[in-house]
């Protein structure tokens, strides 16, 4: 769950700027065009925005299968929550396009040795590319480098492992996550017009998604004196990213401060959890900036109107991502080009200050991400190893 902020950053701003000027039907007939072309077997390289708002990297009749019988591995550090849940249902339903794709399906569990065994084990089955999320970062590059010196076509996408993309790993595919922390930080000071108390939830200790996030919070408050951090400027509450732990941090935040005017996290789910804590104290509700989740878009509309100072922006929690992932795996180990980006700025999915009205879906679970454009059928099929 991270991003590289130097990959292209300085051309995907420029791409940023010049999309942004673009009317909204201008960007479908981009979108249209690009897949398309991609289709055709074309280089195409993809407005951020455009991807992100008119398909969620969903496409049809991609030249990426190709025709040899392959084993795909398929691994998360995690594995343990909703979010890798939806990570591997797009992964997986994805590479399920390609009937000549056979998949080895691990889950790390939270255990770094376990998910450097698991990739020595992916190896050891033959596999001849595998998609990985490395949530221990560079820690997991060494058997990165092993997997790829052995020929298997390695992508990982979601948490950084740092080391050379084309000569490490094919590609490393994610959203820059210090840009994410910038919108929010950006965000948060507007609207409570630079004067207030942050607190910063995040997830494992030293994970890459949450340390390039909070960097660029700290830089973004550094520049406005009355928005006091009060979680710190280098560490975190650390939730691994479970709501019940993210619940118990939020609740000592609350015993331990009067005053909290914003929260800004990580995984929306978290977030979520940290509203459950609120209310059992009798707080009212503040404006949050984290990723999308069902459950909070529905509180958001449940409880707007009477904690009007609560308000909602989020990113797309960026599961579909694990789609462009494994066609890049998938056609790296076929001989095929995929010309698709690997680094991607996102837009807000949802901004209840700017009109961009939260997703509630009230038959699905709380847990649920409506960014990702995946279906309960698809997340129950392909949203855990098997």
């Amino acid at each position: 769950m991270s991003g590289k902020s130097n990959t292209g950053a300085k051309s995907l701003r420029t791409r940023r700027r010049r999309l942004l000027a673009l009317p909204v039907l201008a960007l479908l007939v981009v979108a249209v065009a690009a897949t398309t072309a991609f289709a055709r077997g074309g280089a195409v390289t993809w407005p951020t925005e455009a991807q992100e708002t008119a398909t969620s990297g969903v496409f049809s009749n991609l030249p990426f299968c190709g025709t040899k019988q392959i084993t795909l591995g398929v691994h998360d550090g995690f594995g343990i929550n909703a979010w890798s849940q939806e990570s591997y249902a797009a992964v997986r339903s994805e590479a399920a396009k390609c009937s000549n794709v056979k998949q080895i399906v691990v889950v790390g569990g939270g255990s770094l040795e376990k998910s450097i065994s698991d990739v020595n084990s992916m190896v050891a089955q033959g596999a001849n590319a595998i998609v990985m999320i490395p949530d221990f970062g560079q820690a997991q590059l060494a058997s990165i480098q092993a997997a790829t010196a052995a020929g298997v076509k390695v992508v990982p996408w979601g948490a950084d492992p740092g080391g050379t993309p084309g000569k490490d790993y094919v590609s490393y595919v994610d959203w820059s996550s210090p840009v994410a922390g910038t919108m929010w930080a950006n965000w948060m000071v507007k609207l409570l017009d630079g004067k207030g108390n942050i607190v910063f939830l995040g997830g494992p200790a030293g994970n890459p998604v949450t340390s390039g996030q909070l960097k660029s919070i700290v830089k973004v408050f550094a520049k406005h004196p009355g928005m006091k951090l009060l979680t710190g400027k280098k560490t975190w509450p650390v939730t691994n990213w479970d709501p019940a732990t993210a619940q118990k941090q939020m609740s000592a935040l609350l015993a331990k401060y009067k005053k909290i005017d914003g929260i800004i996290s990580d995984y929306g789910t978290d977030a979520l959890a940290a509203t459950r804590a609120m209310q059992a104290a009798n707080r009212k509700l503040v404006p949050i900036g984290t990723l999308d989740a069902n459950g909070l878009s529905c509180l958001y509309k449940k409880v707007h109107k009477s904690n009007p100072q609560f308000q909602l922006a989020t990113i797309s929690s960026r599961n579909w991502l694990g789609r462009v992932a494994a066609r890049k795996a998938i056609a790296a180990a076929q001989g095929l080009p995929n010309k698709e980006p690997s680094t991607y700025e996102l837009p807000f999915f949802e901004n209840s200050v700017s009109g961009q009205d939260p997703v509630c879906v009230p038959s699905a679970a709380p847990d649920f991400y409506s960014s990702n454009k995946l279906t309960q059928a698809t997340i129950s099929k392909y949203g855990k190893p098997s």
